[in-house]
This record gives C-alpha cells, structure tokens and sequence, in this order.
C-alpha cells in the first residue's frame, strides 16, 4: 500500500518518546484483549489517546467520553451518556440518554442502545443490534449483528438469537 510501518506493538515505548499521542485503531469481535493490551502500554509509557470525533457525528453537551474513544460518522450520543476510555463508536450507532458504556468496548454501525442500558467492560454490540432500555449487558458479552436484547445478558454471553 505505500505506507511506512513504523515498528511492532514492542516499539510503542520508544516511539511514545518522539510522538505521545498514540490512537488504537483495532477492532474488536472475539476479544477486547488487543485493543486492552495496547491501551495499557500507551498509558505505561505516558502516551495520550485524544477522543476522536467525526464531524460528522453529534455528541450531547451533556455526555461523557473516555480517552481514546473514538466516535465514527453519523454517530449519536445522547444527554448524560457515558462512554468509557478506548471505545469505538461506530458508524450510525445511536447511544440513548443515560446510557453506560464501559471502558474497551466497541459499539458496532447502526447499533441501537436505549436510554438506561449499562454496558460492562470489553463488550462487543454487533451492527444494528437493539438493546432494550434499562438493560444490564456483563462484562465481556458479544451481541450479535440484527439481535434484539429484552434482558440482562451475563457476563461473556454470547447473544446469537433474539435475548428475552
């Protein structure tokens, strides 16, 4: 492609000592774990992840954004959001008033979560997932692409099929 590569993840501490700003661009579907991984030797080493936001993207005044999350086109979140450190938002997706998500986690295009949800650490929410109001999802859980979540999922459930 043309592009200079710079070095491997074991280069990050030298290379935070000539450019400190650093933004985590991996996904995630199976495993947070790269994008955990990678955080942690960025804030070890006394790097900065800046929130990222598209201009195409709307961000109440009244919600919160973790560093190093990132907030893709068409992206929506709403009063008194709060999005944890090194999320991705993606494309579309819609995050409700009041809504929690936490720290590492990746909300996928055209995801739907509703006013009161709680989103625990290192989760996935697939594209166009609905996640119901007032919902709990535990730590680690992945949410299918299309599904529809009516309850709380435990931790490191995978959600396949319609959740109620």
């Amino acid at each position: 492609m043309g592009y200079q590569i710079l070095g491997s993840d074991e280069d990050l501490p030298s290379l935070l000592t000539q450019i400190p700003l650093a933004l985590i661009t991996v996904g995630q579907i199976k495993s947070p774990e790269t994008r955990k991984r990678l955080f942690s030797i960025i804030k070890k080493n006394g790097g900065q992840l800046p929130v990222v936001k598209s201009p195409d993207a709307y961000c109440s005044r009244h919600a919160t954004l973790g560093e190093g999350t990132i907030l893709m086109h068409g992206s929506l979140i709403n009063a008194n959001a709060c999005i944890g450190e090194n999320c991705i938002i993606n494309s579309h997706a819609l995050i409700e008033h009041d809504a929690r998500v936490a720290a590492h986690c990746h909300v996928s295009t055209g995801a739907r979560i509703n006013g009161g949800v709680s989103i625990s650490e290192g989760c996935f929410i697939g594209s166009g997932a609905v996640i119901r109001e007032g919902v709990e999802i535990g730590s680690g859980a992945i949410i299918g692409a299309g599904q529809i979540v009516m309850r709380d999922v435990p931790s490191g459930q995978i959600v396949r099929h319609r959740y109620d």
